[in-house]
């Protein structure tokens, strides 16, 4: 779910670009005023936004649950968020004046032949947008980082009292932990920028990358069973399939849900 924080900076992100573009006047738009080439640039990038942002949602959620690649789920979704947000663009650009915004407008030669390659602008557009928002958010480094199959855990679990407080390098992420959240481990969900760590005592965020997490586990025994989570294998209590979907009900009440391109590793490893 993301965060109030990383909405924020993602439409500042958007509007700083699109004030640059503003400032540029590409795409013809250089022969309005600057004013009038800011509201429109950012008037459209925030429009496009608004339909771009719940696609790469979906196809990020796709991507999850198939085969098919992360990038080529974004390109997808980025090709038909552009259809819709290219009629607005020619509408409003349509009504485009020198002296300011005059309305929505048909105008029958951007709807004509000039518009595949209008098309083609707002999509190479959203492209470098996402492409910008991905780095500045190292979403697609993290994910691309990580194998579509993790590796067995191992077969001899450590004690996690000794794995916790022995002073190893490997019980870095222990010494993360609040006090009163103790050291029994239920498993790790990712929320954007944070990892969240849920013992059986509660909840805490930490600032870091759950594959930088999962290294500071050491040998405590566990899977990554979704992009997005990592769970103790001792804490899982039942196994719960809805269809082709399958969750795993953890020892705090807690349904972790497991990746379809997942399963087959869980159940090499006696999981499923």
């Amino acid at each position: 779910m993301m965060s109030w924080r990383r909405l924020a900076i993602e439409i500042f992100i958007i509007v700083a670009i699109s004030a640059l573009l503003g400032a540029i006047g590409p795409f013809g738009t250089s022969v309005l005023p600057l004013p009038v080439r800011l509201l429109y640039w950012i008037g459209v990038a925030l429009v496009g936004y608004i339909f771009y942002r719940p696609v790469l949602a979906v196809a990020r959620w796709l991507s999850e649950e198939t085969a098919i690649p992360l990038w080529l789920a974004l390109v997808l979704a980025a090709a038909l968020a552009s259809l819709p947000l290219t009629f607005v663009v020619g509408f409003v650009f349509s009504g485009m004046r020198s002296e300011g915004f005059s309305g929505l407008r048909y105008n029958p030669a951007i709807f004509g032949d000039a518009f595949p390659l209008l098309y083609l602008q707002v999509f190479g557009i959203g492209i470098a947008i996402q492409i910008a928002m991905r780095l500045l958010f190292g979403d697609v480094r993290a994910e691309n980082s990580e194998p579509a199959l993790p590796p067995p855990a191992p077969r001899t679990p450590l004690d996690i009292n000794e794995l916790a407080f022995a002073g190893r390098p490997d019980a870095a992420f222990f010494r993360r932990l609040p006090p009163e959240l103790g050291n029994h481990l239920v498993c790790l969900e990712m929320q954007d920028h944070y990892v969240k760590a849920h013992t059986l005592k509660g909840s805490t965020m930490l600032l870091m990358r759950l594959k930088d997490a999962i290294a500071e586990l050491g040998g405590l025994e566990g899977m990554q069973v979704h992009r997005s989570w990592w769970v103790a294998r001792s804490e899982v209590r039942a196994i719960r399939r809805e269809g082709r979907n399958i969750r795993l009900e953890l020892a705090n009440g807690i349904l972790a849900p497991v990746s379809r391109n997942r399963q087959e590793a869980l159940k090499r490893e006696g999981w499923l």
